[in-house]
């Protein structure tokens, strides 16, 4: 689970976990908006339990888009409050929203494309892995969620600058 042990506001520490990210920052609340998740979000910040308990009650009621978008929301915001930790650059909780809202219809206007192409052609990718920069390590990230059953897996593989396997975990 990701957390966040304490983070500066306004000079005061304030304790900020997973659910406080996702669900009850005023900022994860104006990406919503943008989002146009709203509806579906206020209901789920109500929710007791853990943010994973939440997200698992997501995809267990709502319909394949709108988890998917939801995904992409998360992604961005946990991107962003990533960006401004360590890179000190954040950006409008609206433009948050708005670019998860506009990543999630771009990659579903190309699946559908995709999908109504000839089936009988083979996929083929001309992105490519490419190395970090040297002294670098590279970490490629993927995950499942499994809704029937409630369960999740991830995976981690990271390599150096020479494409070298370094470490991975699961």
């Amino acid at each position: 689970m990701l957390r966040i042990n304490r983070v500066i506001f306004f000079g005061d520490y304030e304790v900020e976990d997973d659910a406080h990210t996702f669900f009850t920052y005023a900022s994860a609340r104006s990406s919503w908006q943008a989002a146009e998740l709203s509806s579906v979000m206020v209901s789920a910040a109500c929710q007791q339990g853990s943010a994973a308990d939440v997200v698992f009650a997501l995809c267990q009621n709502e319909d394949y888009a709108t988890i998917g978008r939801l995904a992409t929301l998360f992604w961005s915001i946990w991107h962003n409050r990533n960006d401004k930790i360590w890179n000190d650059n954040v950006r409008r909780p609206t433009q948050v929203g708005r670019a998860a809202f506009d990543h999630w219809n771009e990659w579903f206007d190309v699946h559908m494309m995709r999908s109504n192409d000839d089936h009988d052609v083979p996929f083929s990718s001309t992105d490519q892995w490419e190395k970090p920069r040297i002294g670098w390590l590279k970490c490629n990230v993927d995950a499942s969620f499994f809704v029937g059953s409630g369960k999740t897996t991830m995976s981690a593989c990271f390599r150096n600058n020479s494409g070298e396997f370094i470490d991975g975990l699961t």
